[in-house]
């Protein structure tokens, strides 16, 4: 999950918000006839506040979110633990949908859930390594069973599902972003923005990767699980968690709740080709914390299908690795299918 246009979303949301002011230029027109109908009156009492939710108390924000090495530091402690000896256990699920033509809908094709050990290394230059394992199982789109095989719709095909296992999926973050995409590195400015909530003690941050890059799957060589001769990825994370922990100099990690949304390909195992379309995934994610409060399904799964490894992040030594994706891996694993 760390591999990661706004101006249509801009577009709609100025026509929603001018739809608004419509009715509401209209409900106060009708309240201003209404008034004039009314007797005069003393106007009522105001309502006393509603009570601010159990737990909730509002707090002063002290950490400046402009300031790069404040802002990095406060995104390693969501994302992760700023204790290097600390490791950091994620989970996340939800579904996948195909998008297939603009005048078609979107048709969801199967779900996911996983889970993500990492692992945070301050650097002495202010940067930080992270050191992350993934893995994931896609699910049946209404039962949430784990699939071993699934029909294609598109073709009629029983294939066989290739879950994610991903042993090494590192990172450097800095002010400038470095990761190793299927070996091309990319450098993104690491400028992710906070929305801060005082009132209600919460803070939350948004990070997205957007590239295209050449696909390690060439159509060449695999026709039927290579989607074209690049690869366009999107991916967008975003965190929400207590303001008054991201603030606590005694707490190393700050428990976050949030969405990860992801556009991509068509998954080689889909053994779709080349056909139109593309993937968008929606799923929520956050921190449990610790193996031991994941759901026993998931462990089960994981422990059974992939090994318990994959509870642990990747050692020291990994790093400078390539890092694994579902297409390297995929072709590491597997011969190209015949021809359907």
């Amino acid at each position: 999950m760390l591999n990661s246009t706004l101006l249509d979303s801009i577009a709609n949301r100025r026509e929603a918000l001018k739809s608004l002011i419509t009715l509401g230029g209209g409900a106060a027109a009708a309240g201003v006839g209404l008034s004039a109908c009314a007797q005069e009156s003393a106007p009522p009492a105001a309502s006393p506040a509603p009570p601010m939710p159990a737990g909730i108390q509002p707090v002063e924000q002290t950490i400046n979110f402009q300031d790069p090495a404040q802002n990095l530091r406060s995104f390693v402690k969501t994302m992760g633990n700023l204790d290097p000896a600390m490791e950091t256990v994620g989970w996340f699920g939800g579904d996948i949908f195909a998008v297939t033509g603009p005048d078609k809908p979107l048709q969801k094709m199967f779900g996911v859930e996983g889970m993500g050990v990492l692992r945070t290394e301050p650097q002495e230059d202010g940067s930080y390594r992270i050191f992350n394992r993934e893995c994931a199982f896609y699910t049946h789109p209404f039962t949430g069973a784990y699939m071993d095989t699934w029909e294609n719709p598109f073709t009629g095909e029983e294939v066989k599902v290739s879950p994610i296992h991903n042993m090494v999926v590192n990172a450097e973050i800095a002010p400038i972003f470095k990761m190793d995409f299927d070996g091309v590195v990319k450098e993104i400015p690491f400028t992710p923005p906070w929305w801060v909530q005082e009132k209600i003690n919460t803070a939350m941050s948004m990070f997205e990767v957007h590239i295209v890059a050449p696909s390690p799957m060439q159509p060449a060589e695999w026709p039927r699980e290579s989607a074209g001769p690049m690869n366009r990825i999107s991916e967008m994370f975003h965190r929400s968690v207590r303001l008054s922990e991201l603030q606590d100099e005694d707490q190393t990690s700050a428990n976050y709740d949030g969405v990860w949304t992801r556009i991509g390909p068509w998954l080689p195992w889909m053994l779709q080709g080349q056909a139109d379309g593309h993937l968008l995934y929606r799923t929520f994610m956050t921190r449990p914390g610790t193996i031991d409060l994941m759901p026993d399904r998931l462990l089960t799964q994981v422990a059974d299908k992939l090994g318990e490894e994959y509870f642990v992040s990747p050692p020291a030594d990994t790093w400078g690795q390539q890092n694994d994706s579902s297409f390297s891996v995929y072709m590491a694993e597997n011969e190209p299918a015949p021809a359907l």
